[in-house]
């Protein structure tokens, strides 16, 4: 396994590749993440003409020198917006220094890359800033056992959606229609991924939360097991909801239904708990990214708790799945839930599409007191109903 600790090694152009998939996976998932992490980075000529005919949402092949020049101060400008948002100081004191894993493999495609990337500046910026966290970022997923895991407070499932790739093909699932003569290539590679996924997220993660440590889901990995429901999904079990294959009731800033652009209210439902107090001073309509239909499985009926949803009924047009809502009032539209595992802790948030939202001061705070929830140092009453510390 390739585990390059914070701050991310740079290497030299020559180590990066356009193409996602290939024997070198973990090369490949920090080129593509590279412009996010550092601005300032520009593609060599050579670089930039090997992007024609590639799926890549960022370079087309043909920009000229100033739209690369405002792609770079665009991207600096979210940097520095995520490091604003950190707060003076974190809202627990920390026992000790905790180390944390961050999975930063996979990410669906090049959709879900800048929240990726604007997450892990987020860690990043906040290891440097409070002295409080030791980060180390794996870009390959193989080579992870239990011994090693034992030596992590925290391990962090970086918007890792299973399947998603990008190469000659743009490969998903979703367009082996438009190239059934990869329907069979596609086959294979899941099954030998499989070999590496199945034990790390169904034995490996859910013995290592069971023993005490926490779990921090981002953005998609709610897509891992999409529509999933008790069909013998440890892992689902464990992170306790996944979305619900419905999908997006809000997408890139615009309702799905109309394409409108709608900012999102939240609806605090523990306005009590620790875990809500980021949100206490925000304004009613200010989250703008992408939200999911989620669905709450048999097994996490009774343990996951939603904190924080989406209040959609402000909001004519934006619809989640009925189906979902039924079986759990308030579910279907979480942004942030929480639940126990075992002796360990697990926090869920759905934010992180783009780093613009990791920007937000509110989410910003948010995020980093679910790493202290799920690291045991923000401590949070097991009732539904918690009394809000003194002085809050």
């Amino acid at each position: 396994m390739s585990l390059v600790h914070s701050p991310a090694l740079h290497a030299d152009e020559s180590d990066y590749s356009t193409t996602f998939y290939n024997e070198d996976e973990g090369k490949e998932q920090r080129a593509i993440m590279r412009p996010f992490l550092e601005p300032a980075y520009v593609p060599s000529p050579e670089r930039l003409a090997s992007y024609v005919g590639e799926s890549n949402l960022y370079y087309k092949g043909k920009e000229t020198p100033e739209q690369l020049k405002a792609m770079s101060a665009k991207r600096q400008a979210s940097y520095d917006k995520i490091v604003a948002a950190l707060p003076e100081k974190l809202s627990v004191p920390v026992a000790r220094k905790r180390k944390i894993l961050v999975l930063c493999y996979r990410s669906g495609m090049d959709y879900h890359v800048p929240g990726q990337a604007g997450y892990l500046i987020l860690l990043r910026e906040a290891a440097k800033k409070y002295g409080t966290f030791e980060l180390t970022e794996a870009y390959k997923p193989d080579g992870i056992d239990a011994k090693m895991l034992a030596g992590f407070d925290v391990v962090v499932v970086n918007s890792h959606q299973q399947l998603g790739r990008r190469g000659r093909y743009g490969l998903e699932w979703g367009l082996i229609k438009e190239h059934p003569e990869m329907k069979e290539e596609m086959a294979k590679r899941q099954e030998e991924e499989m070999k590496v996924f199945k034990p790390l997220y169904e034995e490996l993660l859910p013995a290592f939360v069971k023993n005490g440590g926490g779990l921090v889901g981002i953005h998609a990995t709610a897509l891992l097991e999409a529509g999933r429901d008790d069909k013998g999904s440890e892992f689902t079990t464990m992170l306790g909801g996944v979305d619900d294959g419905w999908c997006h009731p809000h997408f890139n800033g615009k309702l799905a239904s109309t394409g409108q652009y709608c900012p999102i209210p939240i609806k605090i439902l523990e306005p009590n708990n620790p875990l809500t107090f980021a949100f206490r001073d925000a304004p009613k309509a200010l989250l703008n990214s992408e939200l999911f239909s989620l669905w709450l499985p048999k097994s996490s009926m009774n343990e996951t708790r939603a904190i924080v949803r989406c209040d959609y009924e402000k909001i004519p047009g934006l619809t989640y799945n009925d189906k979902s809502e039924e079986r759990c009032k308030d579910f279907a539209s979480a942004i942030i839930w929480i639940k126990s595992y075992g002796k360990g802790r697990v926090y869920f948030n759905v934010l992180g599409h783009d780093e613009e939202i990791i920007g937000v001061p509110c989410v910003a705070r948010a995020m980093l007191d679910g790493l202290l929830y799920a690291t045991g140092d923000l401590k949070v009453p097991d009732a539904l109903a918690t009394a809000a510390p003194a002085g809050q």
